[in-house]
């Protein structure tokens, strides 16, 4: 089963189960998702969608030990968030937190994020940055992030911004 965190008016699977807060939305669960437990079986989805959410949740550490608990062992995670050195993460104002790709240290690891369980709760399978379409610019950026992340994001994002932060990750129970 696929949920889809946040889906707003189109679901990123057609099928999934959705969940937002807006009544205008395509959601199955209405649900303000800053209110714990979220109305979902424990152990439920196989695949969990977040795109464009973690960014506006009130405490994003609580929503991804969330998400742990309605994912089934192996679950497929994909957060997708605005790169804090992107103007896209600062334009809305709803946004609550600017991420970097190294944030998601915080969300895998439980004793990282302050929660009892398990020491892990999901492994990362996949991450990437994504940029703005500048063919130059944004391979230089691609080149100096693969080459060392923590170089890149303390000395070059501000001249080479990057647009989004991709996360594929696995929940591990």
């Amino acid at each position: 089963m696929v949920l889809d965190i946040g889906c707003g008016k189109r679901k990123i699977e057609p099928d999934s189960v959705g969940i937002d807060i807006s009544p205008e939305s395509v959601a199955d669960k209405l649900w303000d998702l800053d209110q714990y437990p979220w109305p979902l079986d424990t152990d439920r989805f196989s695949r969990i969608h977040m795109s464009h959410v973690i960014e506006h949740l009130s405490d994003p550490l609580r929503a991804m030990a969330e998400v742990h608990r309605v994912a089934c062992e192996g679950a497929d995670v994909f957060i997708t968030t605005p790169h804090f050195s992107s103007a896209n993460s600062y334009v809305d104002p709803t946004h609550k937190y600017h991420l970097a790709m190294r944030s998601v240290g915080h969300f895998t690891c439980a004793k990282a994020a302050g929660f009892a369980g398990p020491p892990y709760m999901f492994d990362v399978a996949e991450q990437k940055l994504n940029f703005g379409g500048n063919f130059f610019l944004d391979n230089l950026a691609r080149l100096l992030a693969w080459t060392s992340l923590p170089w890149y994001e303390l000395h070059a994002t501000w001249v080479l911004p990057a647009r989004d932060i991709w996360w594929h990750l696995r929940a591990r129970k």
